[in-house]
Formats: C-alpha cells, sequence, structure tokens
C-alpha cells in the first residue's frame, strides 16, 4: 500500500512538465509515478488472491466489500458538500504529467449536487477503476476458486503463460490492436499466479536471495529506463511527442518487467517468516480503506495540495524526505480513520443484516 500511496502522491500532488531540467527531484518523482502504482497494484492481486481462494464465499462478504465502498465515497462526498470545501483541479494529461510548463498552477472550483450523487454511486460511475474492479472480481471468487480443482499443474502453468502472453507481451507491442486491455482481466491473471505460487511452491521462486536480486536488477533497468528518456527526450522528437506513453513503458500494469518484478517481490514477503501479530493483522484490514481514502476522486489532490501543499517542496531538497514522511502520514490517518469508520457505520450495518437475516 505504501507504493500506492506513492504512485498516487507523485501523480496528483507532483506534477512535472516533460522541458522541466533532469534533476534528482524529477527522476524520483516521474520514476516512481508509474512504477510504484503498478508494482503495489500487483501485489495487492497477489495477496487478495492468494487469501480468498481459501476463504468461503457468501453474500454479507460481498455486501460488506460495497459497504465498505459505498460508505467511504458518501462520507468523503458529505463532508466536501455541508462544508462547500473547494475541490482542486490542474491540466494534466492521463500519465498526471502537465501538459504546458506555462500551465502549471492548482485551480479550484466549487464541490456541486451533481458531484455529491456521483459520490453516492461510486461503482457504478466509476469513480475508483480499482475498487470498481476489486468487487467485480470478488463476485467471480466463487467460480474461480472451482476452477483451481479442474487444473492439474501442467494445465495450470499453460494457462498463466497463455494470461501473460497475451496480457503483457502482446500489449508491449505498440498499436497492437488484437488484444484489448481490461481491468478485471489483470485481476484474474493476477489470481492465477498467487494461487499457482499457492499450490506449487515453484522451487525458483525460493531463494530469496535471488528474490531479491532480481526485484533490484529489474528495478535498475527501470532507472535506466527513465534516465535515458529524460536525457534524449530533447534528442528524439517521438518521445517529446510521445513523452508519457514511452517514459511508462516497461513498467505499466500491462506490460511484462511490471509483472515479472511483483511475481519475485510477492515470492520475497511471501516466503519471510514474520510471527503472528494481532496488530499488523488490525493495520492489514484497514489497507483498502486506506486506498478508498486517499484515492478518493474528489478528495485526492486536496490532500496532496492543500493539506500537505506538495507545491511547496517541488523546488525543495526536502522533498524526497517530506514526499516519505506524507506517504507515511497517510497510511496512518486513513488506517485510523479507517478503523472509525468500521466501528460507528460498517459494524452497526452488518449486525442489523445479521439479525434480519436470522429472523424467520
Amino acid at each position: 500500500m505504501f507504493l500506492i500511496i506513492w504512485h498516487h502522491l507523485c501523480r496528483h500532488g507532483i506534477f512535472f512538465a516533460p522541458n522541466v531540467a533532469m534533476d534528482f527531484n524529477t527522476i524520483i518523482g516521474k520514476g516512481f509515478l508509474i512504477w510504484s502504482g503498478n508494482l503495489g497494484n500487483y501485489l495487492f492481486i497477489f495477496v487478495s488472491g492468494y487469501f480468498i481462494s481459501n476463504s468461503i464465499f457468501n453474500y454479507k462478504k460481498m455486501f460488506k466489500l460495497w459497504l465498505q465502498i459505498f460508505s467511504t465515497s458518501a462520507i468523503i462526498g458529505l463532508i466536501l458538500y455541508v462544508f462547500k470545501i473547494q475541490l482542486v483541479t490542474a491540466d494534466v494529461d492521463f500519465f498526471g504529467f502537465y501538459n504546458s510548463i506555462d500551465k502549471i498552477g492548482i485551480l479550484g472550483r466549487a464541490f456541486t449536487s451533481r458531484d455529491l450523487i456521483k459520490s453516492f454511486l461510486p461503482t457504478l460511475l466509476g469513480n475508483n477503476w480499482f475498487a470498481s474492479s476489486y468487487l467485480v472480481f470478488f463476485m467471480f471468487t466463487p467460480f474461480l476458486n472451482e476452477s483451481l480443482k479442474f487444473l492439474d499443474r501442467k494445465k495450470f502453468r499453460n494457462l498463466i503463460i497463455l494470461l501473460t502472453f497475451w496480457g503483457t507481451i502482446v500489449c508491449m507491442f505498440p498499436g497492437q490492436g488484437i488484444f484489448q486491455k481490461n481491468n478485471l482481466f489483470y485481476f484474474i491473471h493476477g489470481y492465477y499466479i498467487a494461487n499457482y505460487i499457492r499450490i506449487y511452491d515453484p522451487i525458483f521462486l525460493k531463494n530469496q536471495k535471488r528474490n531479491l536480486g532480481l526485484v533490484l536488477a529489474i528495478s535498475s533497468i527501470f532507472v535506466v529506463w527513465i534516465v535515458l528518456v529524460l536525457k534524449y527526450r530533447d534528442v528524439f522528437p517521438f518521445i517529446n511527442s510521445h513523452f508519457g506513453d514511452v517514459f511508462c513503458y516497461p513498467f505499466a500494469l500491462a506490460k511484462f518487467p511490471a509483472l515479472l518484478n511483483a511475481v519475485f517481490l510477492f515470492a520475497f514477503f511471501k516466503n519471510l517468516r514474520i510471527r503472528y501479530s494481532k496488530l499488523i493483522n488490525l493495520v492489514a484490514g484497514t489497507t483498502f480503506g486506506v486506498y478508498l481514502i486517499h484515492e478518493n476522486l474528489f478528495f485526492n489532490k486536496i490532500l496532496w495540495h492543500r493539506i500537505f501543499k506538495m507545491d511547496d517542496f517541488l523546488a525543495s531538497n526536502l522533498l524526497l524526505p517530506y514526499m516519505i514522511f506524507a506517504v507515511i502520514s497517510t497510511f496512518v490517518v486513513c488506517s485510523i480513520i479507517d478503523l472509525i469508520r468500521k466501528k460507528i457505520i460498517e459494524q452497526p450495518i452488518l449486525a442489523l443484516v445479521d439479525k434480519k437475516l436470522k429472523q424467520p
């Protein structure tokens, strides 16, 4: 989750123009923008798939997940609407880079009634692609869990190879049109990878030094790619005209190197022997809530620009340590908020649902 928060901080809190001079802060910010987010997304998908296959599906769990998404979005929307908090907007492209260095600046607009309605329909209107995809994926888990019973090791391996080929290798060819990316696909893909690791515990993933070494090696390749793109963006017009695509090319969600990096990092953490801790389990139970709060469609830029005031640190040598502070603080505070939400909203509603279901 820390990687995902870092990604969102870079994307929504630190906006860089393509023609900003290459310096340490630029490399760090841009480099982690897509790399950290997609690595974090893959790890979340792997962990979810790994544990969800052992759990018994019921509609109460699905309702609980929907309630978490709905209540978080609705509460944030109500707070913004009642207190008339101005939203933060900026002129950026899809990848979070300013379209023009002359347009760097933070704009604002009122939170409208339409925005409030949208806050009450977070999944239907796709306010958060990850949360919406996760909810749909959760609905398919009973069938995915059943499918594991009919796959021997060879068929399982071939299925993963096929999914990996179409979902991450074919997608590396610019302009390919044979495979259209779909968010749900990557949840299912990650589910099968995680469960292949859980069931068969491949030998090549048991060596911890090798796992960590490969993670560092692949990450180093990403860093080299970042430096080269930034260095030669003015030499090759194609890079400047397709800056976002070229910059993020090897470590986007639908790219094989990003998947490979995530698999080795997941295996590394899986093989760690960590003693049971009630506190760790408590905090782990809030990670999805942390995601929903800090990446809320209407709140994310307020968080980074108004609360943490990241713009004041863009040219500062303190940018990197301040980013680390902001990420840790966001995780801690959002975890506490989600625990409070569970206590005063989720638990009473679920208790009421249980009571109604038990009535004859």
